[in-house]
């Protein structure tokens, strides 16, 4: 009985353990990125500048092979908030394939997504996650965008920000 016992408790101990060890990995943003990390401008080429939020293209080796374009959102006080990946564009059927994939990835990270439309909605510990295929004037792209813990008050600081210039 008492090896039985010893053996539960190694095995549970053992399973806990893993499971701290695998939500520490789930919830990591991709890209080497961390949410409310500050950027040196001369690092990365900034895009445009609205009121307290800097975009700029990220520069990184960690990525999708089918990466056209990945855009963060820099906060003056809360760091990076919004984080944009964008695929080649490619045909409508290719781009929903790829969405098939991405979602199934996503799935299996964070578990079953909301969905509105098309796009689906993941929720991680500390960051949100959006997937859609991008279609303007018949050009589609695949679409990522994860949110960070701060970007609500940073984009309301910009919005009366906006607001204020108009």
């Amino acid at each position: 009985m008492r090896p039985l016992l010893i053996f539960m408790c190694v095995v549970l101990i053992s399973s806990i353990a893993l499971g701290e060890e695998d939500a520490k990995k789930i919830d990591r943003p991709p890209y080497g990125v961390k949410f409310g990390q500050k950027f040196d401008a001369s690092e990365h080429a900034t895009i445009t500048r609205r009121g307290n939020v800097r975009s700029v293209k990220l520069r990184t080796a960690d990525r999708p092979d089918d990466t056209e374009d990945l855009q963060a959102e820099i906060c003056e006080e809360f760091g990076l908030q919004v984080l944009t990946w964008r695929s080649y564009i490619r045909s409508k059927s290719a781009a929903a394939e790829r969405h098939k994939e991405i979602s199934r990835e996503m799935t299996e990270k964070y578990g079953k997504p909301k969905t509105l439309r098309r796009s689906a909605f993941w929720k991680a510990k500390g960051f949100h996650i959006v997937v859609k295929i991008r279609n303007k004037a018949k050009i589609y792209q695949n679409q990522i965008r994860y949110f960070g813990p701060k970007n609500e008050p940073c984009f309301e600081k910009l919005m009366i920000h906006q607001q204020k210039n108009r």
